[in-house]
């Protein structure tokens, strides 16, 4: 424990001065990008740089020398990276959010991965699509985990599984198993035309031994955790909606660069066959007005549901289900509600826009990507909420 007290003493949880910190890492991202998309994998000197700058400990807890910092403030940082490239940012983001979950693990859990390497990262793969057996001490898991982002930069994992019923349980159980890199290997199976860097690839386990404590059983992921579970606040939060915040939160900073470069486009662009400079052309204004305005109200839907839900916890109060629902939706369309505007920006742009160097196309790419993930599609939980109020 001494040591993760003197790596607590190091790290500066100043919010300024990480984000001054992740701006000075933009030329390299900047620079980096293309290679990364090569190579399908952030470049792994840009993930040592984010860790010695102590950037990928904001979710980690402080006895560990983590920030614990409020998730408002790891979002601006995710921001800083999707300016420039949306796969940094997802790649950051996901390796962040998996310490707030092994935050709320068991202590011994915690120590393993930590206790000799402040630095250790861990990917994940929730789906439970692992065969599980109970054996005494644990269980015993296989199975390939599929979109496993920043697995190559990570030394444990953390995936899904259903343990089988029993004498005393009779459903199937949801559990998360935390594995280290001994005990998987990485199939490198991921091409695809958008989110290229984020080397979201599948990790092949045989029959690996968990010991029960690096096990955890989660709940819902709506709800805040009550005081008498005994976490800091940090924890309390609802997981579900701080991890589908990773994967949502970053657009708007691409939203941001967007609008940026479609601006600076139109400051210049002549439209063909005399059409005049899209400067003066309504719909181009149309397009960078709305942009502006959408990408400011989803900034502060974040943070305003973000400051609800840190008041519940505050407090101890029980968050109504109905309301919790609420804050998922908006959640989970955020990113589309962007994508769409890009998407007419794409248009707009005409034989610019479908180059494969155009100013947007990239981004376009990567937006269509990550407007692919189940956690950004609001069709579910729209169903729930529907259901819901006709139960009523």
């Amino acid at each position: 424990m001494a040591g993760s007290t003197a790596h607590a003493a190091s790290q500066d949880n100043d919010p300024q001065k990480l984000l001054d910190a992740a701006r000075a890492l933009v030329p390299q991202v900047i620079a980096t990008r293309d290679e990364a998309n090569r190579k399908a994998d952030v470049l792994p000197e840009l993930i040592a740089q984010m860790q010695a700058a102590g950037l990928l400990r904001a979710f980690q807890p402080k006895r560990w020398g983590g920030l614990e910092l409020d998730p408002r403030h790891v979002f601006d940082l995710q921001n800083v990276f999707a300016e420039h490239c949306l796969s940094t940012a997802w790649v950051f983001g996901v390796l962040s959010v998996q310490s707030f979950m092994l935050g709320r693990m068991d202590a011994l859990a915690q120590s393993d991965v930590w206790s000799e390497d402040p630095d250790a990262l861990i990917s994940s793969s929730f789906a439970p699509v692992g065969q599980v057996t109970p054996v005494d001490g644990g269980y015993r898991i296989s199975g390939r985990f599929t979109f496993s982002s920043g697995s190559s930069h990570a030394k444990w994992a953390v995936v899904g599984g259903m343990v089988p019923p029993d004498e005393a349980r009779p459903a199937p159980q949801m559990r998360l198993f935390l594995i280290p890199m001994s005990d998987y290997r990485i199939d490198r199976v991921w091409d695809t035309f958008g989110l290229r860097a984020t080397g979201s690839n599948d990790l092949v386990i045989d029959d690996a031994f968990v010991p029960a404590y690096r096990s955890y059983v989660p709940d819902s992921g709506l709800l805040p955790l009550a005081a008498s579970s005994g976490l800091s606040p940090l924890y309390r939060l609802p997981w579900l909606y701080v991890f589908g915040s990773s994967i949502s939160n970053l657009a708007v900073g691409a939203g941001r660069g967007a609008l940026a470069t479609f601006t600076a486009v139109t400051r210049e662009r002549q439209g063909a066959f005399g059409a005049g400079a899209s400067r003066d052309n309504p719909r181009f204004l149309s397009v960078i007005g709305r942009a502006r305005v959408e990408i400011d109200t989803v900034e502060r839907q974040l943070r305003d549901n973000f400051a609800r839900l840190a008041e519940h916890v505050t407090q101890d109060r029980e968050l109504p289900l109905d309301e919790a629902l609420l804050y998922r939706a908006e959640l989970t369309g955020n990113l589309r509600r962007i994508v769409l505007l890009v998407d007419e920006m794409q248009l707009l742009l005409g034989g610019r826009g479908i180059q494969r160097d155009g100013p947007l196309t990239q981004l376009w790419l990567d937006l269509s990507a990550a407007r692919a993930h189940a956690g950004n599609d609001p069709a579910a939980i729209l169903a729930q909420i529907a259901g819901e109020m006709l139960n009523a």
